[in-house]
């Protein structure tokens, strides 16, 4: 027997010695030392035979892309099968390293030419997003009558600001199965049982969190007040949602001056209208659309914004206006508004509007088309009203003019206004062309008063083709 032993232990201390000797041989081999793998090799059941490293992993990325895996339900029924995955897999260092760490099926492969057999995790570096959609869209992860998870919260859209309670959902986390999916295709494992309740998510807010309860508390006191903007016909408030957001989080009711600053740029983005595009149908029927000028409100940011930090920190319910630093005629609006002096340059007309109603109407004779002195077209008003003055300009050909008018209502920042011009005898008309003015709108001396006197400085002026 005992013969037998020694017998033994020398036979499997030979094996070992040769396997060390090959593996040792091996190791120096020009084909260890190769970026190919030798014939008969296997990897994750896939032949990569005589491919080199990249070509194995092109192989193995298409291969398993290719492959199904199917969900089963509780009683072992097929609820998906998923294909396409469309992923890229971190698999080049495993390649590389597969000889090395195998090195003794390897060296026995060399010499004797059995199977080289090689597995490892095909681990996902990114996936598609046409097939997570295609996962997450599943019916068995959408069911009809299946509810959302939702946490405890505050409902700050009712007076009292009551806590509505959690409710503990029916509908399955499909992010969450998503990556256990993935899981599952790393490890090649292609059945995956499903189990819907393991990926009910849980509220982690239950109406009976305490620091639910102190927040509504903080709701009551605070949020109740009452912001009311006043902007023409329209009105709006700012809600307790809004609210809270413009107080600081430590719940001192104090507001945050940096929230504060945001919402009033987000006014003035909203309402700020000089200069904007405003659309009205003229007395002939046409719909004219004009953008640009001077004319309309611009909220005043920074003494807005000092207001407003001021009314929060009150508590004090308010209704105002926005502090403007540019205020149209009248009330507030976006749209022209019904009084306003329509400078129709296509049809060489002046028409005044007042409360909706023709006012007054006649012919001008705007800025030349052919020196390029053209009128400006845009929204303006009327920035002043002066008797009995000189207007001084170039003449374009080097020369100076100086010319004296009883009535002067200025519109632009640049020169240009409505004044009477004795020293034409026609109106209207295709004068303007080749023989109209410097960009000022000249009227009929019989008829200039008139506008003048009716109108006022902040006046609306819309200037258009």
């Amino acid at each position: 027997m005992k013969k037998i032993i020694i017998t033994v232990l020398i036979i499997i201390l030979a094996i070992m010695a040769i396997i060390g000797y090959a593996t040792f041989a091996y190791s120096k081999s020009d084909d260890y030392k190769s970026d190919r793998f030798p014939d008969n090799t296997q990897i994750n059941g896939v032949d990569c035979s005589g491919l080199t490293y990249d070509q194995a992993g092109e192989k193995l990325t298409e291969k398993w892309n290719a492959k199904h895996i199917v969900i089963t339900g509780p009683l072992s029924d097929d609820l998906a099968n998923f294909t396409g995955f469309g992923c890229t897999y971190k698999i080049e260092k495993s390649l590389k390293n597969a000889k090395k760490h195998g090195i003794v099926l390897a060296a026995m492969n060399h010499f004797i030419k059995t199977p080289l057999i090689v597995h490892f995790p095909m681990t996902v570096d990114k996936y598609s997003e046409e097939f997570r959609q295609n996962v997450l869209s599943s019916e068995f992860l959408n069911k009809k009558n299946a509810k959302e998870s939702r946490n405890a919260y505050v409902d700050l859209s009712k007076p009292n600001f009551p806590i509505v309670p959690e409710i503990h959902g029916t509908k399955p986390d499909g992010e969450a199965f998503f990556k256990d999916l993935l899981k599952h295709i790393e490890g090649g494992e292609f059945r995956f049982a499903f189990e819907e309740k393991d990926y009910y998510t849980v509220p982690e807010i239950t109406s009976d969190n305490e620091e639910l309860k102190e927040y509504q508390k903080y709701c009551k006191k605070y949020l109740k007040q009452k912001i009311t903007y006043s902007l023409g016909e329209e009105t709006f408030t700012i809600t307790a949602e809004q609210l809270d957001k413009l107080m600081k989080d430590d719940r001192s009711g104090k507001a945050d001056e940096t929230a504060v600053g945001e919402y009033v740029v987000s006014l003035a983005e909203k309402y700020d209208n000089i200069g904007a595009e405003r659309n009205f149908t003229s007395l002939s029927g046409r719909e004219i659309s004009v953008a640009g000028g001077t004319y309309g409100w611009e909220i005043n940011q920074d003494e807005e914004k000092a207001q407003l930090v001021k009314d929060i920190n009150s508590h004090k319910d308010v209704t105002r206006e926005p502090v403007f630093s540019e205020k149209g005629y009248g009330e507030y609006s976006r749209a022209l508004g019904d009084t306003y002096i329509d400078v129709d340059i296509s049809y060489q007309t002046v028409k005044f509007y007042i409360k909706g109603e023709l006012y007054f109407s006649a012919n001008c004779v705007t800025g030349c088309r052919a020196t390029g002195t053209t009128t400006d077209i845009g929204t303006y008003y009327i920035l002043n009203k002066v008797r009995n003055v000189v207007l001084k300009g170039d003449n374009g050909d080097g020369t100076k003019y100086e010319s004296p008018v009883k009535y002067w209502l200025g519109v632009t920042w640049t020169g240009q206004g409505f004044h009477d011009a004795d020293w034409r005898g026609a109106f209207g008309g295709s004068i303007w062309v080749y023989n109209g003015s410097h960009g000022c709108i000249n009227m009929p001396p019989s008829r200039m008063p008139e506008l003048y006197n009716a109108a006022e400085v902040g006046m609306p002026v819309v200037m258009h083709y």
